[in-house]
């Protein structure tokens, strides 16, 4: 198994793509449907894992896209004086696809996504990471030191951040 991290080209027919299942319908549906255009409007930047073993299948990515959130979702966190709209990136999806499970890939994606996230910061104002973790995966973006903004909503989607300068 040979796995590589690239971006997602438009153009690129990857292996795999319409059978891609993560176990996560939305997702599969996403990635089977609306990925290759939402990527060819510029609404998105799909991070991708490639198999390159298996003729590129692909086996794992990530959607990433600039948003701002609302200031008091941040205010159990305790940052200080902000302004009312907070800029950021936000994480919109992650899979990977169930044959790869378990080679910890999506952790792999997840410090991509963080990495992105410090990088754009440096360039233009972005606070962090906010994202809606799926109830079986508050405690996987925990252990990446995401904080719950909320509380866990379970079993609806949980809100969750990661300030820039808590990115290892």
């Amino acid at each position: 198994m040979s796995i590589e991290f690239s971006y997602l080209d438009p153009g690129k027919v990857y292996a795999g793509r319409k059978q891609f299942d993560c176990e996560h319908a939305a997702i599969n549906k996403f990635v089977h449907d609306s990925l290759v255009s939402q990527v060819k409007k510029n609404l998105i930047v799909a991070n991708v894992l490639t198999d390159s073993d298996h003729g590129d299948r692909l086996v794992g990515l990530f959607t990433i896209a600039n948003h701002t959130i609302d200031a008091t979702l941040l205010s159990d966190l305790q940052l200080g004086s902000l302004p009312k709209q907070i800029p950021c990136a936000r994480l919109i999806m992650l899979g990977v696809d169930k044959a790869y499970k378990g080679a910890d890939l999506g952790r792999r994606l997840m410090k991509q996504a963080l990495l992105i996230t410090k990088q754009a910061s440096a360039q233009m104002g972005s606070y962090g990471l906010y994202l809606n973790a799926d109830p079986g995966a508050v405690n996987f973006y925990k252990k990446l030191g995401c904080l719950l903004l909320e509380g866990d909503q379970s079993p609806k989607p949980s809100p969750m951040f990661i300030a820039v300068n808590q990115i290892a």
